[in-house]
């Protein structure tokens, strides 16, 4: 197994969807990981490139356990799950797996927003709201419709600092976690909104069902690490338990009691509804058992996230198309959300990778 120097792991993150992609094909193929792709016909990258769900499999085809370690999620968080799978494979991680074990990693869930860099999809769908039955009817978030006029006002890009305010005054007199449960809980209602549900499963809710199925295969033992960044401290790691309370125990079994849960409120992330681990428990084979962890990786504070997330927010759903080429601030947008999901600096990127490196490990060995 290499030693991985700085600037080995640097070179293994990348700066647009496009590259992240070639390097992460390059690594999988090198590693001896079989390919398939997924592609999504809705959209196109900012380029008119195509868009790519990859998903690579080393292993047996009838392997008791499998170990599923997903990127993109929420888009550009991809950036961070990509650099920390192309570093993984570079440095021998998967060279020698243990007999009974297969590996799949899946590259760009959410390719749209991987591309554009935003967070969420083509629909301004964000996929960790996504993953419900809508049949059966979606949450009510009475909160947020009182707060969405203020979240997304028409001209929020434009006066900040005045909508900032009016956040404040609702947080002084609600409090704070009844402010963060109103706006990342989850809503279905304003499609122009954040944290939109949508109205039904998107293309990579359906993608990952059928990933996470042909993935299982006949397995009795199957794994998910979903990697992610924007809450906590710069560089630090909140392994986020999923699922039920028996799949928290076993996931604290495998990398450690510091496992939060998600659902009962441990979590520096609200309780949310429709997360992709609904699809992993619901498309395991009859009588397997699932463990799910998301790997959240800390950047800026949260204030910076949200200011980040309103501007993204207000520049696709406010701003015509054409208007964005000519938008000064269309650039300063982007690179205040790059900074709040994906830092330029190598001492985080290392020590995601470090975090990451460890929590895999961790799941491989596991019995």
């Amino acid at each position: 197994m290499a030693t991985s120097s700085v600037a080995d792991i640097d070179a293994a993150f990348s700066s647009s969807y496009r590259q992240a992609r070639e390097r992460f094909r390059a690594a999988a193929t090198q590693a001896g990981f079989t390919l398939a792709e997924y592609v999504n016909d809705r959209a196109t990258g900012p380029e008119g490139e195509v868009l790519v769900t990859d998903m690579a499999v080393k292993g047996p085809a009838d392997a008791d356990r499998v170990v599923i370690l997903s990127s993109g999620t929420h888009g550009i968080e991809g950036y961070c799950g990509s650099g920390c799978q192309v570093a993984l494979l570079s440095a021998g991680e998967f060279d020698v797996l243990p007999s009974n074990v297969r590996v799949v990693l899946v590259h760009a869930l959410n390719p749209y927003g991987f591309a554009h860099k935003r967070r969420v999809n083509e629909d301004n769908i964000d996929l960790n709201r996504n993953c419900l039955d809508f049949a059966a009817g979606v949450p009510t978030n009475t909160d947020y419709e009182d707060l969405h006029p203020v979240l997304a006002p028409e001209d929020y890009g434009l006066r900040p600092a005045h909508w900032d305010a009016q956040v404040g005054e609702w947080i002084k007199a609600r409090g704070f976690p009844a402010f963060q449960a109103a706006v990342s809980s989850g809503q279905y209602t304003r499609p122009d909104g954040l944290f939109y549900g949508g109205s039904a499963p998107s293309w990579s809710a359906r993608t990952f069902r059928q990933i996470v199925r042909e993935a299982a295969g006949s397995a009795r033992d199957i794994l998910l690490m979903d990697i992610h960044t924007g809450l906590g401290a710069f560089g630090e790691l909140e392994k986020i338990g999923l699922g039920n309370q028996i799949a928290i125990e076993r996931a604290r079994q495998i990398w450690g009691s510091d496992v939060t849960n998600l659902a009962g409120g441990e979590s520096n992330s609200a309780p949310v509804s429709g997360d992709i681990s609904v699809p992993f428990f619901e498309e395991l084979p009859a009588g397997a058992q699932g463990t799910a962890i998301a790997l959240e990786f800390g950047t800026v504070d949260g204030v910076a996230v949200l200011k980040a997330l309103r501007l993204d927010n207000w520049l696709y759903t406010q701003v015509e198309p054409e208007a964005k080429q000519d938008l000064q601030k269309a650039a300063e947008i982007k690179a205040t959300i790059e900074a709040a999901f994906y830092p330029d600096d190598d001492r985080w990127r290392v020590c995601v990778y470090e975090l990451a490196r460890d929590a895999v490990r961790q799941g491989l060995s596991a019995s």
